[in-house]
């Protein structure tokens, strides 16, 4: 399962933001089920994109009850413009298997 979420930073949280994002990425790339996290920052603006690729949909919603998850999503509610938009798309096993080798 490959997840993108888009997050619209508040220009004057940044820095506060980054912290918290470090801690998520860190926190998400230990789990279980867990393949990999990317972050883009977009140039022009306070946007920035995570990546985050999960074994399944059942690893992705037990991340999602993680302690360290929940926080990240409460923190978010004082630092971004908008709420983020979360998009999810399934792909077969064997895709991460040719891709990755």
């Amino acid at each position: 399962m490959i997840v993108q979420r888009q997050m619209s930073v508040i220009e004057e949280e940044i820095e506060e933001f980054r912290l918290a994002l470090k801690q998520y990425v860190e926190s998400a790339s230990t789990q279980g089920g867990c393949l990999h996290v990317s972050i883009q920052k977009l140039q022009s603006d306070s946007r920035f994109i995570v990546y985050e690729f999960w074994e399944n949909s059942n690893a992705w919603n037990r991340h999602l009850q993680m302690n360290y998850s929940k926080t990240f999503q409460r923190s978010n509610v004082d630092f971004l413009e908008t709420p983020e938009i979360v998009t999810t798309m399934l792909v077969p096993a064997s895709w991460w298997v040719l891709n990755n080798n």
